[in-house]
């Protein structure tokens, strides 16, 4: 029997502020309950997570944007509300592909709790929008900077990687965890550029403070093997 995700909640609302901890326990009650169960009966993760990971998720990208380096920063209720419905989505649909998260989409949208989720445009979903500085929703699309290709050197084929909402996104989920010193898993199929993508995050790494090694893998790659990688 694994721990359920009240105690491990009410855990980290203790390192939070009073004002912040009482808005966040109201919007866990509303909804995380009723949104965590149908994902686990309903849907199917491309991998499978114990319930104490799922609230460990959620509170540690709620943390990451909470803890933004600015001191004593009040958040309002309505900016907390979002705050915590992104890294509601981002917790539940992490592990889901894109048309098991379409169906998260219809079940909060559609829960009594009736928080407030972004006003998705037609074809699109939640999971394209983020909550900008000022508490508002805001479109992916609108923090793609512009690729601009070097016209001192030419850049290792596989290490370009032109901006999109993709992997902006995903930059920034990585950020918000790697900033508190935790670890980073991306899944996804081949080719999706995970490894693009962790290369190009630890490139802005002080090699003074910090060291990266990549390993492949495949299919034949077996425990042993890893284990005589790791040793030497």
């Amino acid at each position: 029997m694994t721990l359920k995700w009240p105690p491990i909640l009410e855990g980290w609302l203790l390192k939070r502020t009073q004002q912040e901890a009482d808005v966040l326990r109201s919007l866990f009650n509303k909804i995380y309950e009723d949104i965590h169960s149908y994902m686990l009966v309903r849907l199917h993760a491309k991998m499978a997570l114990l319930e104490c990971m799922y609230i460990r998720q959620c509170t540690y990208i709620l943390q990451g944007l909470l803890d933004t380096g600015e001191e004593q920063k009040v958040f309002s209720e309505h900016h907390l509300e979002r705050l915590f419905l992104f890294s509601l989505m981002w917790s539940i649909g992490a592990a889901l592909e894109l048309d098991e998260r379409e169906k998260v989409e219809e079940s909060v949208i559609e829960h009594n709790s009736k928080l407030d989720w972004p006003k998705v445009n037609e074809g699109e979903t939640i999971f394209e929008y983020t909550v900008n500085e000022n508490g508002q929703w805001q479109h992916w699309s609108q923090r793609v900077e512009e690729y601009v290709y070097p016209t001192d050197s030419v850049p290792e084929y596989a290490s370009i990687l032109v901006p999109n909402v993709d992997n902006v996104r995903t930059a920034f989920l990585i950020s918000n965890i790697a900033k508190q010193l935790k670890a980073v898993l991306l899944i996804g199929e081949q080719g999706t550029a995970k490894t693009v993508m962790i290369k190009g995050f630890m490139s802005h790494y002080d090699i003074e403070y910090h060291l990266s090694k990549s390993f492949n893998f495949s299919s034949a790659t077996t425990p042993n093997m890893f284990q005589r990688i790791i040793e030497s």
